[in-house]
């Protein structure tokens, strides 16, 4: 986001109203790659064709924010991966995370991941501090920490449905494993904000909330 963007979210989300109404959306790769005339497993694969597909969307959009902008990613296998989970990676479909064949037993047993060397994470933040001046030398800075909320990896951890069911029959065990999720994902985004000093937000994604009532 440039510094205009950025000016201009704080005052929405302080609640100010703006003249023209803004537009943004969320950018990321199911749409970006093919968009540009790549593979998803280029656009994933490719730190050049990355960082182009993302330079082209917001030279051909500059009035939108795009959110978070300029996504370092590996799709749902970004933060799973760090707990050990095999990723599929097919040549033009979204990469997908395997559950790990785990009863609520061996909750307790699940690795703390270190963000710093553990799964796709150094990749993700490696392809952004490869990117820095080139995103800076656009006019745009790195603004957030994303990742995926914790009943969401708690969800391909353990399976969708599993997990559900775990929340509803036994949630001690439950709680006991989004904890060790969300203090995996505490050090996740500090150590993104200790990368980039230009990051003052947090992008936090959890569709699995929206199944609990």
């Amino acid at each position: 986001m440039t510094d205009e963007q950025w000016r201009l979210l704080r005052r929405i989300i302080q609640g100010e109203k703006t003249t023209p109404l803004p537009v943004g959306f969320i950018i990321d790769s199911p749409w970006l790659p093919n968009w540009y005339g790549i593979t998803i497993l280029d656009y994933l694969s490719n730190d050049e064709l990355w960082l182009k597909a993302n330079l082209k969307a917001i030279n051909e959009f500059p009035d939108v924010m795009f959110l978070p902008g300029f996504w370092s990613e590996y799709g749902m296998c970004t933060e799973p991966s760090a707990f050990g989970v095999r990723c599929t990676f097919p040549p033009n479909e979204f990469p997908h995370a395997h559950k790990i064949p785990l009863s609520d037993g061996d909750i307790d047993s699940l690795p703390s991941p270190d963000p710093r060397t553990d799964g796709l994470l150094p990749f993700v933040l490696n392809r952004l501090k490869l990117a820095c001046p080139k995103i800076e030398d656009a006019g745009h800075q790195i603004r957030f920490a994303v990742a995926r909320g914790p009943l969401n990896i708690a969800s391909y951890l353990i399976g969708a449905s599993e997990f559900l069911t775990l929340l509803m029959m036994k949630p001690e065990k439950a709680e006991r494993l989004l904890k060790k999720i969300t203090a995996f994902l505490s050090d996740w985004l500090s150590l993104q904000r200790e990368t980039f000093p230009s990051i003052d937000g947090i992008f936090l994604l959890d569709d699995i909330i929206g199944f609990i009532g």
